[in-house]
């Protein structure tokens, strides 16, 4: 892939590596320095250009490496430039790949989750022309001795067809363990990622003094015998038996109140104890003749009589209305 800029001279190694900060490679002594600007600026050029290459070989609706990506994340490009063909002497670019190590939630062989932070496979091209030359083999070995890490460790993201015969041919990496999400990994990556936990240094002391000097357990301390509990009533009969006994309130608290017709079958009352207590029949209504009646035969209280003596002026219809 060319570009109208030197290219040999931005990149002066055959393989140079990007991180988040696309800072240019250090220059070899005797070149000119064109502006730090200017040379970041080609770096993103380049990047740019390579991320929809890729994402067109691929058939991706939107390139997945951009610049702008690489500022935002975490992630390591690892560029390859063609040393041997040199048009108009400007050098051109072979491919790339992009790493970065990422949390997954991921499945083992026995179907367990597991979470892990490998190094993952992004995005990995090589120019149409150039392929089948050994180029992508050089790149994905160089980024292995740089990362340190073995090619059953990682995981790839959505590997294409051609990504899954490269591994295979070149590094024996046939079995997959089914996941869940996008990546793919080998057989063997577990091997690396599971390892038993070591013990810490309390537990050890903590069984060492149990071993010079065991402590006897203490005795189980018994508990007495539960009592057995007998038939739990809410509330006993016998003293609510004298709720059921009607107390009369005075008068004219106790005129039952008049209805034009009884009914013809009055409501149940039910016999059971959460019910409000029975009350008496209160006294009939009695006529307001008879009541007067009543109050005239009474005989007068001292205090009235005592009245009745001071005021001899009164008539006696007055002193029986006072009465």
């Amino acid at each position: 892939m060319e570009f109208p800029f030197d290219v040999d001279a931005l990149f002066p190694e055959r393989i140079t590596v990007l991180d988040q900060h696309l800072r240019p490679p250090a220059r070899r002594p005797g070149t000119t320095t064109p502006a730090r600007v200017d040379l970041q600026q080609q770096i993103m050029t380049i990047i740019d250009e390579l991320g929809k290459a890729s994402a067109k070989a691929q058939h991706l609706p939107a390139p997945i490496t951009s610049a702008s990506r690489m500022q935002s994340n975490r992630h390591v490009m690892y560029i390859l430039k063609d040393t041997s063909a040199r048009p108009a002497g400007k050098g051109a670019i072979v491919g790339f790949l992009k790493v970065g190590y990422k949390k997954l939630f991921v499945l083992d062989d026995r179907e367990a989750h597991n979470e892990v932070e490998p190094l993952c496979i992004l995005d990995f091209y090589i120019h149409e022309s150039l392929q089948r030359h050994g180029h992508g083999r050089e790149l994905f070995q160089h980024m292995l001795q740089k990362e340190r890490v073995e090619p059953h460790q990682l995981a790839i993201d959505r590997p294409s067809q051609k990504l899954l015969k490269f591994l295979n041919k070149h590094y024996n990496l046939e079995t997959t363990v089914p996941q869940v999400n996008n990546f793919v990994i080998f057989e063997g990556f577990f091997a690396h990622q599971h390892r038993p936990p070591a013990t810490s240094l309390r537990a050890t002391r903590r069984s060492r003094a149990a071993a010079v000097d065991p402590v006897p357990a203490a005795p189980a301390r018994k508990l007495p015998p539960k009592r057995a509990e007998g038939d739990i009533k809410p509330y006993s009969s016998s003293d609510r038996e004298f709720l059921k006994v009607a107390v009369e309130p005075p008068w004219p608290l106790n005129r039952a109140p008049r209805r034009a017709t009884p009914p013809a079958h009055p409501p149940p009352r039910s016999s059971s104890l959460g019910n409000s207590p029975e009350r008496g029949p209160l006294r009939p209504f009695v006529p307001e003749q008879e009541l007067l009646r009543s109050l005239r035969l009474c005989p007068p209280h001292p205090t009235a009589r005592l009245l009745l003596a001071t005021d001899p002026g009164g008539s006696p219809a007055q002193r029986r209305r006072t009465r």
